[in-house]
């Protein structure tokens, strides 16, 4: 069968249909749960944990999971047709306390009153945490490992300026990775086991590394056994429900979810209702074992396809494999993580990064099109979800229709789904030393970060604040926030007379910061191997079990570490700003200027607003500017290049901010934008909020002055279209040749929020009636609601195009 025969970018599953608004009901549930903060998960693990003390920690973390897996509580909900639950109540966050337990001893009286990302606490969770989790686990944590081990220079760097910032895998699990699905689709967990089972009976303990290789092999065994008997579990509970069910049509339909769960994933699927629950089975307990994000489903519709076709061939209704899909499509919304206050900030809205991806090249080089990339459409139409993220991956010869199809369902106003560019980003990959084949097998992990699929990316390796190292490059290495001197001196830019010198001092400051961003990642990787290694991600990472080596370990074919670069705009916007007002027009001195930054422009705003409203901005396509922005982020390309990995290979840069603008924006002082201390920056690669006046084909330009196939870890440029003018064909027709457009001057990603200022505002106002109102918020998709209110205001503020 061609992947093409059966296309038909019609809906399937047509709204008033039962199947259709059994999953409007499914999703009107999940917008309406509230989180839970969860102990079960935690009060499991530290059981387990406390009968292996003295065994090895990648054994300890195995046999944990397996206690967690066959005593967590499971459950199915009414409509379900995929099953499982990462915690007792739907949508709730568990605690992961081997990671850290401090900042939730000093953080539990404020989960339901914080900013962001609130969370119910019932007395006995309190009590729990407080007097059986936080007692065992002070002192033995993750968190507690790195914090006795990071140098003092480099806390400067990362804690009292915040230049950069790795919090989550300080204190939580790594993710960021591409699953490989469809191994276990093909094998199933019986013939990995296999695998690994003649791999032990071939082994001689004398070998070098031979025990390593052994525990590593073991650990694996046991959480294969562990989800086969989770996913049995799943089967029981649906016949002990079948048994009390009342209605026939749900009996049979409990009595089939039994079949599937005592089948897979033990077994590959035999349909593709099967091969859902496969792919949400492994979803869900990756999830589980560790509270990282951003486990990533990958090329979905590439596949799925074949067991899609196969019930096709077989007389299946498409609508009833559509209402499978969108079951499945639900399920992904479901998962929310803990993050501490900070973090929780910058990923705002529960973004677990669960990244679909369609269309696109296939490894030969042919567009990779079928019916199921209109099908995952037609689910993101329906359901319009802020989980999964979701991807349509475009080429020169991208079929229109599937471009239309994504753009009715960007236009709906969820932000997805986001479309990447495969000639730029499979050169990236090359850059990178990717092969061609697994170049072009590339997928967008979490938010944007890119890598082949049997990659250790380590993708989100922290955030660089390109601004703030702006900021000690005129302030002598101080920080203007805290006072402290935390960058080498590199000249009191009082006494500068050229940009060279403002440039050679960038630079300086530039490596430095990288530097200590390379020693705390190394630092992280090396904590990790030793206290949280991950043989279940590595079941799902090729090469890791062929080579008998954990993911942390160095098992994968590819290995590299990936920051990313933030506040770009402002650093070109502010390198702008000294060349014209000192250098060009002589308004102020250096003198001046670095003293009106030291004093947040107050007593010299005719200066801010000079700096604001007179130099030109990077948006619109301004050459100078625009290559100022570009210098800005080669300097961080070229200074990551000079490092290596924990696991030796490169850092990798990417430019991507998602929530992180604000809190970095409050830690970084005033700039010679106009902008004003602890004020918002620059969203990704996007243009600063409001400066961008000469329309959207101008601000794409300026984007594309950087090098996006230096972005080997991927770009987030985000724009914001009045849905107006895109209910017309005509309209949707001119959007398409926008989108092409950029595509083809080699754009790497753009997204778009289809979405007016009056509805944000008054969903602002009234949050509970726009309860399932959806937005883009940096590389991912939210609730608008359930964002603070600084998230929301920068929204609301960036610049309003139309077609």
């Amino acid at each position: 069968m061609t992947r093409d025969i059966t296309i038909d970018i019609q809906d399937a599953l047509p709204q008033g249909s039962a199947g259709f608004e059994r999953c409007q009901r499914l999703r009107d549930r999940v917008i309406q749960v509230e989180p839970y903060f969860c102990t079960e998960r935690a009060v499991l693990l530290t059981e387990s944990y406390k009968q292996t003390e003295g065994e090895h920690m990648m054994l300890r973390r195995a046999k944990a999971l397996d206690h967690i897996l066959r005593n967590m509580k499971v459950y199915i909900l009414s409509d379900e047709l995929i099953v499982g639950h990462q915690a007792p109540k739907q949508r709730s966050g568990n605690v992961f306390p081997e990671y850290a337990v401090q900042w939730i001893y000093d953080e539990i009286d404020e989960f339901e009153t914080r900013p962001a990302d609130k969370f119910i606490l019932s007395d006995e969770d309190r009590r729990v945490f407080m007097e059986e989790l936080y007692p065992y686990w002070k002192g033995r944590t993750l968190h507690d490992r790195m914090m006795a081990m990071i140098p003092e220079d480099t806390k400067l760097q990362r804690f009292d300026a915040m230049v950069f910032a790795i919090g989550h895998h300080e204190t939580g699990g790594f993710g960021h990775v591409v699953i490989d699905h469809e191994r276990i689709l093909q094998k199933g967990f019986k013939g990995i086991r296999t695998e690994i089972e003649q791999k032990l009976a071939e082994m001689r303990l004398d070998e070098s590394n031979a025990w390593k290789r052994k525990i590593f092999y073991d650990s694996c065994l046991i959480i294969i056994d562990a989800i086969i008997a989770f996913a049995h579990r799943y089967a029981d509970l649906a016949v002990q429900m079948a048994g009390e069910e009342t209605d026939e049509g749900r009996r049979k339909e409990l009595l089939a979810i039994a079949d599937n769960c005592r089948y897979i994933p033990e077994n590959p699927p035999a349909t593709f209702w099967q091969a859902c629950q496969v792919v949400w089975f492994n979803q869900l307990i990756l999830q589980i074992n560790d509270n990282g994000t951003s486990y990533t489903p990958g090329r979905f519709d590439q596949y799925m396809f074949p067991f899609y076709a196969q019930d096709l061939g077989r007389g299946a209704p498409k609508a009833q494999l559509q209402e499978v899909l969108e079951a499945f499509w639900i399920k992904l919304t479901e998962p929310v993580k803990l993050f501490a206050g900070a973090d929780s900030i910058i990923n705002v809205g529960q973004p677990t990064g669960q990244n679909i991806s369609i269309g696109g090249l296939s490894p030969e080089g042919e567009d990779a099109t079928n019916d199921l990339s209109y099908r995952c459409l037609e689910a993101s139409l329906h359901l319009r979800l802020m989980q999964p993220n979701f991807t349509v991956r475009m080429h020169k010869g991208t079929p229109q229709s599937l471009l239309m199809r994504a753009i009715e369902a960007i236009k709906m106003g969820s932000g997805m789904p986001q479309l990447t560019n495969d000639h730029t980003f499979t050169e990236a990959m090359l850059k990178l030393g990717v092969s061609l084949e697994d170049a072009r097998e590339y997928v967008p992990v979490g938010c944007m970060e890119t890598m082949p699929k049997n990659t250790w990316g380590r993708a989100n390796g922290g955030f660089l604040n390109l601004t703030k190292v702006l900021e000690l490059a005129l302030s002598d290495g101080r920080c203007r926030i805290t006072g402290k001197q935390v960058g080498p001196k590199t000249g009191d830019a009082r006494t500068f007379t050229s940009m060279e010198q403002i440039k050679e001092a960038y630079e300086k400051q530039m490596a430095h910061s990288v530097t200590h961003n390379a020693i705390e990642n190394n630092l992280i990787d090396l904590v990790h191997e030793e206290i949280a290694p991950i043989p279940l991600v590595s079941l799902f990472v090729d090469n890791c079990v062929e080579r008998g080596v954990d993911a942390t370990s160095g098992g994968a074919k590819y290995n590299w570490t990936s920051v990313l670069g933030i506040g770009v705009a402002n650093a070109g916007d502010a390198l702008m700003g000294i060349q014209q007002a000192v250098f060009d027009e002589k308004l102020v001195t250096m003198e001046e200027l670095i003293d009106a930054l030291d004093n947040d422009f107050e007593g010299n705003e005719p200066l801010r607003q000079y700096l604001l409203n007179r130099v030109p901005k990077y948006g619109n396509d301004l050459p100078e500017v625009d290559g100022y922005v570009r210098y800005a982020t080669d300097v961080f390309f070229d200074e990551l290049a000079r490092h290596r990995s924990y696991l030796g290979g490169p850092f990798v840069g990417s430019l991507i901010s998602i929530s992180a603008y604000v809190p970095f924006g409050e830690k970084t002082g005033a700039t010679p934008d106009g902008r004003l201390s602890g004020s918002a920056i620059a969203d990704s690669i996007s243009p600063m909020n409001g400066v961008d006046l000469n329309g959207p084909t101008a601000a794409m330009k300026s984007a594309l002055a950087i090098d996006h196939t230096r972005c080997g870890n991927g770009l987030i440029f985000n724009q914001k279209f009045t849905p107006g003018p895109l209910q017309s064909k005509e309209g949707m027709e001119k959007f398409a040749s926008l989108i092409r457009s950029y595509i083809n001057l080699g754009g790497a990603q753009i997204q778009f929020n289809i979405v007016d200022g009056d509805t944000l505002r008054a969903a602002k106002a009234d949050p509970q009636k726009y309860r399932g109102l959806v937005v883009r918020v940096a590389g991912y998709s939210a609730f608008f609601h359930e964002l603070c209110e600084d998230i929301q205001d920068t929204i609301i503020a960036r610049t309003e195009y139309s077609v």
